[in-house]
């Protein structure tokens, strides 16, 4: 063609195009041996078939078409707004690292009572080594799914249909056994959840388990309320008994030193009339001992004669009986002094 060209245009016009024909593969070459790679994104990078390195965030250059980077494909289903829903990336080669979550459809599984349950998976998992996961497994999501599956199978196999509707954290093992065998693909998977489970023939019989449930949480509500009640009460009342003692007690004894305190006032106030009587009878020249003696003596007996229920026989010293008989007689006898004597 090059021969035809030079003897119709009489020119070479080859060397022209050979160049730029050098000129766009070597722009090809530099076109895809420049690699920009964001943040937590790998690229996998192969020389002649074979791994080379891993690319991670930032400018890098590789020698295209000696350095190409590793390609995969991944098909797999999940559920998106209640809907399955099929994904599938073809030709990729830029590896995230960051953390996924994956909302995988419901599945059937049977419990050891032979109970059937709907559960609704989700699995966050993380790419620690993207050339492991590469070169490891093909197709990871959908290896995940299969065996998250399974997991849940074998798992819900071993618990009644109680344990699984009322507490789903019962599943949480099968967390650890799935990342044992994630692990190998250069993934580790951080959580299981289960979103909801549901037990198509045992609504009837689950609703009527958890109304008598919640009847006999209001029961026992009820008899603790009534409980900690009567208990207020009767401390209460134990306190009201206990201040009411303790405020009679607190009276009595007010009372009583009250009582007290009068016998000594009144005790003082004798003790001081005794000693101006003394006083004054020794000033008079007589003995005190026998005037106070006589006091006395008038005192009791006038407390025996006002006491009517008893018969009283008065004795009366010989001087007492002279001075009553001298005045029943009309007699005006006085007494020598020292008379009284005996």
């Amino acid at each position: 063609m090059l021969v035809l060209l030079q003897a119709e245009g009489g020119a070479d016009v080859g060397g022209p195009i050979v160049g730029i024909i050098i000129a766009l593969l070597v722009a090809l070459c530099v076109f895809n041996s420049i690699y920009f790679i964001k943040e937590k994104e790998t690229v996998v990078i192969e020389f002649l078939g074979h791994f080379s390195k891993v690319l991670h965030s930032g400018p890098h250059f590789v020698f295209w078409p000696l350095y190409r980077p590793k390609t995969y494909s991944w098909k797999y289903f999940i559920t998106q707004n209640g809907r399955v829903v099929p994904v599938e990336k073809t030709n990729q080669y830029i590896v995230l690292t960051k953390s996924e979550v994956m909302d995988f459809p419901k599945q059937d599984v049977i419990s050891r009572d032979n109970a059937r349950v709907t559960l609704d998976a989700v699995i966050n998992y993380k790419i620690t080594k993207p050339e492991v996961m590469l070169y490891g497994v093909q197709n990871l999501p959908y290896m995940l799914s299969k065996l998250l599956q399974a997991q849940i199978r074998n798992v819900a196999g071993t618990l009644d249909v109680d344990s699984i509707v009322d507490d789903t954290t019962a599943l949480t093992g099968i967390q650890y056994s799935l990342n044992q065998i994630a692990m190998r693909w250069g993934v580790t998977v951080e959580k299981v959840g289960i979103q909801h489970v549901e037990a198509r023939q045992l609504k009837d019989v689950l609703a009527k388990r958890k109304q008598a449930e919640l009847q006999n949480k209001e029961i026992i509500i009820t008899a603790k309320t009534t409980k900690q009640k009567t208990v207020v009460l009767a401390e209460g009342e134990r306190d009201k008994m206990i201040t009411e003692a303790r405020g009679e007690m607190q009276q009595a004894v007010s009372r009583a030193r009250g009582n007290a305190q009068a016998i000594i006032n009144k005790a003082g106030a004798e003790a001081k009339s005794v000693k101006e009587i003394a006083r004054a009878v020794i000033a008079s020249g007589e003995d005190p001992t026998e005037y106070l003696l006589a006091v006395k003596y008038i005192d009791a007996l006038k407390m025996v004669m006002c006491n009517r229920a008893n018969t009283t026989i008065s004795m009366l010293p010989k001087e007492g009986a002279f001075l009553f008989t001298s005045q029943a007689l009309g007699m005006n006898t006085i007494l020598p002094r020292g008379a009284g004597k005996a």
